[in-house]
């Protein structure tokens, strides 16, 4: 219940300052794409789930994607839909011969993913048959009704199998795949559908997943391919969340490491016990840009909770930079409570709370 009030008071406070449209939502801020109406729901969601069970990492596939979008597609003028050509049926390979996510063959000429006796150098070795392609996402821009462009997020591997162990595949053996493969996607595209022109530009981009159990990060996006025919332009890019706090978090990012444990200790004066503050820094090509803070705690009054999300709000100036945006979701056992956010360029909050 406290949820669902929660999300009627956001709704409530946008719907203010806001004209709404028949034809998409209205975006909460500049920087968002709106979503084009009558909203559908992709088949792709359970497959997304059976495929990459880690929740972060999903978000982090469509949430990444989409941002990497705004330099190709304006979020002011367009609007976005999911899957709108690469629904479950042109994706699914659980049978091992179709879809684009199986295996190459001659009865699945559009696999993305090497033949079971194909090889593939890694560049610490000859790997046969891997899967390189774990997933793909896919989300659609149109200006009113009109298809304006298409991005495609591709989870690739970080690691194949050589001679029965686990190798790392180098920067240089994936980015070959990569253009190959996104090449070939993209043509794909062209050819299967009516509605993709020759004309219509499409994103790939290219987010490896990060095995490693000792790293703080998911993994991130390191390519992209930018097609406006069917020849692109690739470019190295870095994007990725790490775990805050973590080893990499207070050796990359000290001086906001240091803020960030101030602040957790200002929390601890207000909620001294069962609380926990953790969170996820967002990195572009080095530069920090947002970062999502949780805050938990269990068992809390109605006034112990208001107490505790006034002193998060006023806890927030620890943080000095500007030139990123903060996020903080409050919880009082499994119930959202508050959500406070500082916009970038800006030293001012914004909160939202039931109470």
């Amino acid at each position: 219940m406290k949820r669902k009030i929660l999300l009627s008071l956001a709704l409530t406070l946008c719907l203010a300052g806001c004209s709404t449209s028949a034809a998409h939502t209205v975006p909460l801020n500049s920087q968002e794409y709106a979503a084009s109406l009558p909203y559908a729901a992709s088949d792709m969601r359970g497959k997304h789930v059976g495929l990459v069970s880690n929740e972060d990492m999903r978000f982090e596939l469509e949430q990444g994607l989409m941002d990497l979008s705004k330099q190709y597609f304006s979020p002011t003028s367009l609007t976005f839909r999911n899957h709108a050509f690469l629904d479950y049926d042109e994706l699914d390979a659980t049978d091992g011969s179709r879809g684009l996510l199986g295996t190459l063959r001659d009865n699945n000429p559009n696999g993305l993913n090497p033949g079971s006796g194909e090889q593939f150098d890694t560049g610490n070795g000859i790997s046969v048959g891997p899967i390189l392609v774990g997933d793909l996402y896919e989300i659609d821009y149109y200006s009113q009704n009109d298809l304006s462009g298409i991005a495609i997020g591709l989870l690739v591997a970080d690691k194949a199998e050589v001679d029965g162990q686990d190798v790392e595949i180098t920067p240089e053996a994936m980015y070959s795949y990569f253009q190959v493969t996104s090449t070939k996607l993209v043509a794909y595209l062209r050819e299967r559908f009516n509605e993709v022109s020759r004309n219509t530009p499409i994103l790939v981009a290219a987010y490896q997943m990060n095995t490693d159990p000792s790293d703080s990060s998911n993994g991130g996006y390191i390519y992209e391919g930018y097609f406006t025919g069917n020849t692109g332009k690739f470019t190295e890019i870095s994007q990725e969340y790490l775990l805050t706090p973590s080893t990499r978090f207070t050796s990359e990012f000290p001086e906001l490491a240091s803020e960030f444990a101030q602040f957790k200790s200002q929390v601890s004066q207000i909620l001294p016990d069962d609380a926990y503050v953790t969170g996820k820094l967002r990195v572009e090509n080095g530069a920090p840009v947002m970062l999502q803070i949780k805050v938990e705690t269990f068992g809390k009054t109605a006034g112990e909770a208001l107490a505790a999300i006034q002193s998060v709000n006023q806890d927030l100036s620890s943080f000095t930079s500007t030139d990123m945006a903060y996020k903080v979701t409050i919880f009082n056992g499994t119930e959202v409570c508050a959500m406070i956010e500082r916009e970038t360029g800006s030293a001012k909050t914004n909160v939202i709370t039931i109470y």
